[in-house]
């Protein structure tokens, strides 16, 4: 069976490559973009099977990206992403937004990246590693 992608977009270089590391040896393929524009443009690329994101980033913010790629799947017809935003805000400011847009989940920074692959394996259907 061919690894699951999971697109990891967060403007802070350290977190994403450290999540990335822990997510490949558990056997998802990893893809990370550090910033909005370049997450999109990655989502269009790489369609992966889930896409975890900041929302504190600048230029564009976490919230704008998801409008975007869920903008993506309609346009080309793709199947549902499931979007997990990663947020040190509290989850209650957002919870209008996010169901505007199709967020799937919200989890708190910080995160454990046990935590996070948990949550990962959920969403994908995939026992613990």
């Amino acid at each position: 069976m061919e690894s699951q992608t999971i697109l990891l977009i967060d403007d802070d270089e350290m977190i994403s490559s450290m999540f990335a590391q822990y997510l490949a040896r558990a056997g998802y393929k990893t893809v990370i973009a550090h910033n909005g524009p370049t997450g999109v443009e990655k989502y269009r690329a790489e369609n992966p099977d889930l896409v975890v994101l900041d929302v504190a980033m600048p230029e564009v913010s976490g919230f704008e990206v998801a409008k975007q790629i869920r903008e993506v799947q309609q346009e080309e017809n793709r199947a549902h992403t499931p979007l997990i935003i990663l947020t040190a805000y509290a989850r209650s400011f957002f919870l209008s937004v996010s169901s505007d847009i199709g967020i799937d989940s919200f989890l708190n920074k910080p995160i454990a990246p046990d935590d996070l692959l948990e949550h990962i394996n959920q969403f994908l259907g995939n026992a613990p590693a």
